[in-house]
């Protein structure tokens, strides 16, 4: 980024919803730890070296569509119910919290090759609704699951700088990378009835997932102290995801991100950002879950639970994210941003984010 030496000068890469390598399935999080991998990239800067950057994001998630439309809690468990004999039971999420600590640690070997290592540890909540037909009608219940929290997925991602028009106060960059995503994250973690949880609340996905990222940098205008007044920065990642040991695989991703940067001083910045996640469906190869006292298939358990459904995932999510970035010293900076959804489309009944909040702090050695 041209601040007004190379050793501020930053990257930007945002990965929605999560769309980002994952610590959490594609429909859950819309970006999970591809928000992460995206403030590790920030923090590779152009200085050769080590960078270190920290990152807490908080996800809210409430509200139930169908498609684009909403619908409540109570109307997802009679419309299943419907049709459905008397005793059947249903249930659907109410609320979701999903909280994410990131270390990503950057190291830039010259001016055009760097490296990222990131690593996450996830904190899900979830309350639920359970919807019981019974001859006098229906009844609701509403549950409380345990806390699911551990270390997410790691991921390790090789970026190069293939054009930029000067080492210097640079305002024309593109950037290319490659990485992979390790099974590191705990998936089997289990209810008090020995079952699976849903998949959206394990820690990892268990499966080893590849990444692709292409990323840029423009320029505009002209600040006071030399470098660029304005910034638009662009960015593409793409996750292509595997199958685990449980016939699981989460939806391959594309992460799509455009942000505008105004330098106020050359201290202090203000953003908005464009962040769109597009994630294929799940599948599940049905393979039965032999630990589980039930046999049912992993993960999976369509007739009772609307998460528990691999017809209820892939997603399609525009955000707005206004933010800003504080350079405190040459070596450490802060940022943080509020992401809010303009437009989503479910696959099937999805709980989605009602609102996102992101910090960061980045420490230059």
């Amino acid at each position: 980024m041209p601040y007004s030496g190379s050793a501020l000068k930053k990257h930007r890469l945002l990965l929605a919803i999560a769309m980002l390598g994952l610590a959490g399935p594609a429909e859950a999080s819309e970006c999970g730890l591809s928000c992460c991998i995206a403030a590790g990239v920030e923090g590779v800067g152009s200085a050769t070296g080590l960078t270190v950057t920290t990152q807490f994001d908080l996800m809210n998630m409430k509200t139930i569509r169908q498609g684009t439309g909403k619908i409540s809690p109570t109307q997802a468990i009679n419309n299943n119910l419907a049709t459905r004999p008397a005793m059947s039971s249903y249930s659907v999420p109410t609320k979701m919290v999903m909280q994410k600590f990131g270390v990503s640690v950057a190291y830039r070997m010259d001016e055009n090759n760097a490296f990222v290592l990131t690593v996450p540890y996830v904190i899900n909540d979830m309350e639920m609704m359970m919807g019981m037909k019974t001859m006098a009608g229906m009844t609701y219940r509403p549950m409380t699951m345990a806390t699911i929290q551990g270390l997410g997925d790691m991921s390790l991602v090789y970026m190069r700088d293939v054009y930029k028009d000067a080492d210097i106060r640079t305002r024309q960059r593109f950037s290319l990378g490659i990485g992979v995503k390790a099974p590191t994250g705990k998936h089997t973690f289990r209810n008090s009835s020995g079952d699976l949880v849903h998949m959206m609340m394990q820690a990892g996905t268990g499966s080893w997932d590849g990444l692709l990222i292409a990323n840029g940098t423009l320029g505009f205008g002209d600040h006071a102290d030399g470098g660029a007044q304005w910034l638009l920065s662009p960015s593409l990642t793409y996750q292509t995801n595997t199958r685990n040991n449980l016939g699981y695989k989460v939806g391959d991703r594309l992460n799509y991100d455009l942000s505008a940067r105004y330098r106020i001083t050359s201290a202090f910045n203000v953003k908005v950002d464009m962040n769109g996640v597009w994630a294929a469906k799940d599948s599940s190869d049905g393979t039965i879950d032999g630990a589980s006292p039930t046999r049912k298939v992993a993960y999976q358990s369509p007739t009772s639970s609307m998460i528990d459904n691999v017809a209820n995932t892939g997603i399609n999510s525009l955000f707005i994210s206004p933010g800003f970035q504080w350079v405190l010293t040459p070596e450490i900076i802060i940022s943080g941003e509020y992401r809010q959804p303009v437009y989503q489309k479910t696959g099937g009944i999805q709980q989605v984010t009602d609102n996102w909040y992101f910090m960061r702090a980045s420490f230059r050695f």
